[in-house]
Parts: C-alpha cells; structure tokens; sequence
C-alpha cells in the first residue's frame, strides 16, 4: 500500500505548532518506554515497527490526497512513523483520545488537528484516518515526525549470542529501544543491526521495553519473521528473565495468577495495577535463585503478556525490581525521571539503580526450520552482574 505524503499544509505544520509537541520529550513512557506487552508482539503477531525496512516514509499523494501523485524526495527522507501499538485497556478508544493520552500536554483538539492534517495513520486503514475513528486491539497507529539529529550509536554493544539462517539472538542492553521512537531513530535496537549487518530484511520477532536487557530474537527474512511472530503470539515461547528485587521473599516459588489492568486516570498514561474492573488475565511463575541481606534475584516465567506484567506481579508480592522508576518509586518520581530530571545518583539513591534491574534471560521453542527444540540464552548485562554483586548475589551464567 503506498502512503500518502502531507500536504503543504502538513509541511508548514512540521515546522510550526507540529515542532513544539513532536520533541522526544513531549512524548510519555508510552513511546519513550515503548509501552507494550512484556514481552512479545501484538495479538495480531505485530511488533513495533517503522513504515518502511528503514523507519521511513514511503509513496506519495496527488492533489485529491487519492494517494498516487508523485513523491516528494527531499521531504520524504526527512520523515519517519512512530509506531503506538493498541493494547487490550485501549480498544474501542477514540483515535484522537487516545494520540491525546499517549503523548503529554497533547490536547484533544491539538489530536484531530494532526489527524487532519494527515499526519496519523491507522495500521492498514486505505483511507485517510479521521479523529473519530475507534482503535482496536493489535492495531498500530503511526504518527509522522521529522527525524531527530542523534549523536552516533558507534558505543552501543549488541553482542550476537546465536544465529542461523532463519534468525538472530542479539543481547539487548538496557536503556535502548528496540524501534524508531520519537526520541530516537538510528540509536534504537533494530536500526544499529541493520546497519551494521547491512541487512535492510532484519525484523524484530517481539518486543522488550527500552529498560529491560537481554535476549531478543531477529528473523532473517520473511518466512522467519512470519513463523517467529505466530510462535510469540500463540505463546509457544517459553520465556524466562532475571530480576534483582528489593527485600527478601519468604518463599522459594511462586505462581502468581494476578489479571491486570491499566490505572484509571494515570498521570503517566502507562501504569499498570493488579484487579480492578477490566482487568486482563495475568500469570507468572517466580523462583529465587540466590538471597542476600536486603535483596533476591528472582527468575520471572511470564506465562501471559501483560503490559510490565512481571514488574507489577513483582511489586504486587512486595518485591518491586530495583531501578524500578514506576513501579519503585511511584508515578511522579517515573515523570521527573521520564523528563531528565533526575541525575543518576539520585536514581541509585531513590530506587537503587539507573535503570530496572530486568534481564530477558532464555527462550525455548521449536525451531520452525526443522521442528526441534532449540533453547537461546543472553547472559546479564554487566551493570546488572555488579549490582547484584554489590547486594552479595551472584548472577548465574547458566541454569
């Protein structure tokens, strides 16, 4: 389907009230923390995604806005999509309320401007999208930027801890998105592989949020992509992840069956909480794998995939994840984080650490190329291994 380019309007808009709430900083966890499940795609199988291999912006529109006139190069380069994914709490919203409850200081009307002005799209919608337009779940929005200036992403480490010629197993580290946001293009996890790997095909086969490290898988082509993503959507991936954790538990395992809910009226538009009207089937199995003096690290096998479902069981069970802006330090201090407020020493001193202390550890699945087996691990993070040492736990290689 070829996309339509804006408008002159549209272009004066880029450059005029567009710029003042396009700012990565405008945009709330929702973008910025990549909101999501955690771990996998969407219930259609989708992922995060730019419009294009690249993020870009593609095709272009006539006069009548049909769609087919012809392309505006030097724009067009200038322009990325910003995915929003539809989770389960937001089906049924309105388009323009729900642009208006992801991004900050966005108001309403500000939304059905930018909607008419052809700047938001709605996943595989033909027409042209319109404020009144209801989202459903799976769905992904796209809104349309400039993309920023960012300095290089020579320094960000992506180690590659399997591969075949179906797919990749790259070691995520934390505080990197994994798609194009809005405040951040080419240091996000998918560009710097395909740009080092010179392989415009590579697709994220799901999601972890911008905090959480470790193992994400990346199909190679088409045929993997496709195969990965029905794998994840089906839950026919056994996910395991690492978690330091504040406090001792008095318990060895646990299975923890606590449905979900997004916060009505969150100041954050991203907090989640356990029960409540509307609340989303939520499983997780825990076990302790190490005790220290104030702390445990924790292994999370998530059987459900909840918005920060393990954070929030986790929290729920009195054990909130060190680093945890939100779920650790409440909502406001998660905003005055969110907006650079807040220096790394006062994160270590407020909640522990820079970042939540959450590894995507291991995943099983039958490999789609050959029906076996096949187990992918991604060791912790260094800055997660001296944390834990720190606390006088010892972060497993391999178990």
């Amino acid at each position: 389907m070829r996309r339509e380019a804006p408008s002159r309007d549209s272009e004066r808009t880029l450059g005029g009230w567009g710029s003042e709430w396009l700012d990565g900083d405008r945009v709330t966890g929702g973008v910025v923390e990549e909101q999501g499940a955690e771990d996998g795609p969407g219930p259609d199988g989708s992922v995060h995604g730019g419009s294009g291999p690249d993020g870009s912006v593609h095709g272009g529109s006539g006069p009548d806005g049909s769609g087919h006139g012809p392309e505006e190069p030097e724009l067009m380069a200038e322009l990325i999509d910003i995915p929003f994914d539809v989770l389960s709490h937001e089906h049924g919203t309105r388009l323009d309320v729900f642009l208006s409850r992801r991004i900050q200081r966005m108001s309403r009307s500000l939304a059905s401007r930018i909607i008419r002005e052809r700047l938001v799209r709605i996943g595989q919608l033909e027409r042209a999208a319109k404020p009144s337009d209801l989202v459903l779940e799976g769905q992904q929005v796209l809104l349309r930027r400039r993309k920023l200036d960012e300095p290089p992403a020579d320094d960000i480490d992506v180690p590659i801890v399997y591969e075949d010629d179906w797919f990749l197993g790259v070691n995520k580290p934390g505080d990197l998105v994994v798609h194009p946001t809005a405040s951040a293009y080419h240091r996000t996890l998918i560009r710097v592989l395909r740009t080092r790997l010179r392989d415009e095909t590579l697709d994220l086969a799901h999601r972890i949020d911008k905090e959480t490290s470790g193992l994400v898988l990346v199909a190679r082509h088409l045929r993997a992509s496709a195969a990965l993503k029905t794998l994840f959507a089906e839950r026919r991936v056994k996910k395991s992840y690492l978690a330091v954790v504040r406090g001792v538990p008095d318990w060895s395992a646990r299975v923890l069956d606590a449905p979900m809910r997004l916060v009505p009226e969150s100041r954050s538009g991203v907090a989640m909480e356990v029960g409540g009207e509307g609340a989303m089937e939520a499983l997780t199995e825990f076990t302790v794998l190490a005790r220290g003096p104030t702390a445990a690290l924790v292994e999370a096998r998530p059987h459900t995939g909840r918005q920060h479902q393990i954070r929030v069981h986790l929290q729920h069970l009195g054990h909130p994840i060190i680093g945890d802006k939100l779920y650790l330090g409440g909502e406001d201090f998660f905003i005055a984080a969110l907006r650079g407020g807040l220096s790394d020493e006062e994160l270590v001193s407020s909640v522990g650490h820079t970042r939540h202390a959450l590894h995507a550890f291991r995943a099983t699945f039958v490999h789609p190329k050959d029906r076996e087996v096949i187990t992918v691990s991604a060791g912790p993070r260094q800055d997660l291994v001296e944390l834990a040492r720190s606390l006088g736990l010892e972060m497993p290689s391999t178990f």
